[in-house]
């Protein structure tokens, strides 16, 4: 674990063309996703107490694809079994996308600081390797999130339409 999170951490200096990234670097980065995703939610640091429900991680999965949550199965986060819910949820979401995740729910939930960091981290990662026409479109780079071109869907509407002209299935 501690190897892959050093390779991570070194992959993401060498995306990021920084000589250095630091925990500063990637706290901006997380809430200005959030933030240009039209989200009020904010992260003050990697141990803010408000993490624990959960959203902040939701939205900013969302942020970096938007397809990927499903909000009708997210909570509010208010009672212990509902932080766990939506935990749970960034961990199976973050793990979907091909993030490196180590983390528990309890790790989210309790607010682990070096969990929480490891986690943003791996998203930030995971969102610098995507082709440029796979990520969404932000405002500010004159697009919108429903311009997201994926290469998947593309090749998935191809096959599809070859099935339909030769009648097999």
């Amino acid at each position: 674990m501690r190897y892959n999170i050093l390779q991570l951490l070194k992959n993401l200096r060498f995306h990021s063309n920084v000589k250095g990234i630091t925990d500063a670097d990637i706290l901006e980065w997380a809430n200005t996703k959030v933030s240009n995703s039209g989200s009020q939610s904010r992260m003050g640091s990697f141990k803010d107490k408000r993490l624990s429900d959960g959203i902040f991680f939701l939205e900013l999965l969302s942020a970096v694809q938007p397809r990927a949550v499903n909000w009708g199965l997210v909570t509010k986060g208010i009672t212990d079994e509902e932080k766990k819910m939506n935990a749970t949820y960034i961990i199976s979401i973050a793990r979907k996308l091909g993030c490196s995740i180590f983390l528990l729910p309890e790790d989210i939930t309790e607010v682990n600081q070096k969990m929480i960091l490891t986690l943003t981290a791996s998203i930030m990662y995971w969102f610098m390797k995507q082709p440029v026409e796979e990520k969404p479109f932000s405002d500010s780079e004159n697009g919108s999130q429903s311009e997201t071109i994926s290469n998947s869907t593309i090749d998935d509407s191809a096959s599809e339409s070859s099935i339909e002209e030769n009648g097999n299935i």
